[in-house]
Formats: structure tokens, C-alpha cells, sequence
């Protein structure tokens, strides 16, 4: 596998954990997609603005946190916009709390990854065959 089969693995298990930490949450997810020429992707859910603040940075982090935790990094690009996310959630917080509801939002993703660790696996192989799934009525298993 070359440097870009790679990405594009971590692609696809990035944009898993973005759907299962979603799912966990009880959240809709519809579209998931990922683009093998620029190894991005995609996961539509809906809105998460009804959550505490620890699950929506938890969503916005469960992708990185799934390349760590399948070993399946992708290119650095990839986390950028996660991380905006995160910081937009915390904007008015200071600095100490906002580390502090950072490091609980990536506990809450790794927890949920960790109990659903056979839908990242499942999701993510789906989309290296199908390039795009539709999650919809999608029932995660322990």
C-alpha cells in the first residue's frame, strides 16, 4: 500500500469515528462519504447544538481520535477543521477551562469509539468499497 492508499484508510476511519460517535450520541447520521483523489470526507449529522458541550467537541474529535485509535492516520490537513470546530465551541471560555473541556470531549470520543469499536471497523470498510453510504436507520452493536 502506498502513502496514498494509506490516507486514504485513515480516511475512511476518520469519517467512521465522526458516524459512530454520532450514532452513540443518538444523533441521525445520513451521508457518509469519502473522495479517494484527495482523501477527504464527509459525514452529514444533525445538529448536535441540544448536547452538552464535552459530546459536540466529542463528534468534532472522534475522527482524529479514530486514526489514533485504529492506527490509520491520514494527511495532516485532515484534523485541521475538526480542530476549528472545537475552538469555535470553546471561544468564550478561558484558557484553563477550555483545555479541561477539551480533554474531556476526547475521553467522551475515545470512550464511545472504544465501546463501539466493531461500527468504526464495519462503517470505515464500507466506505473503502463504496466511497459514499447512507447511514440512515444504521443500529450500532457492542
Amino acid at each position: 500500500m502506498n502513502d496514498g492508499d494509506d490516507d486514504f484508510l485513515g480516511a475512511a476511519y476518520h469519517e467512521a469515528g465522526h458516524a459512530v460517535v454520532a450514532l452513540a450520541l443518538g444523533l441521525r447520521v445520513a451521508r457518509v462519504e469519502v473522495v479517494p483523489e484527495d482523501h477527504s470526507g464527509a459525514t452529514d449529522v444533525e445538529p448536535a447544538d441540544h448536547l452538552p458541550i464535552e459530546d459536540r467537541i466529542a463528534l468534532c474529535v472522534g475522527g482524529m481520535n479514530a486514526n489514533d485509535m485504529f492506527n490509520a492516520p491520514t494527511h495532516d490537513l485532515a484534523t485541521f477543521g475538526d480542530h476549528v470546530l472545537v475552538l469555535e465551541l470553546i471561544r468564550n471560555v478561558n484558557d484553563a477551562d477550555g483545555d479541561v473541556l477539551r480533554d474531556k470531549g476526547h475521553q467522551r470520543a475515545w470512550d464511545l469509539l472504544k465501546a463501539h469499536a466493531s461500527g468504526v471497523e464495519d462503517i470505515a470498510m464500507q466506505l473503502l468499497i463504496m466511497r459514499k453510504i447512507d447511514l440512515t436507520g444504521y443500529i450500532l452493536k457492542r
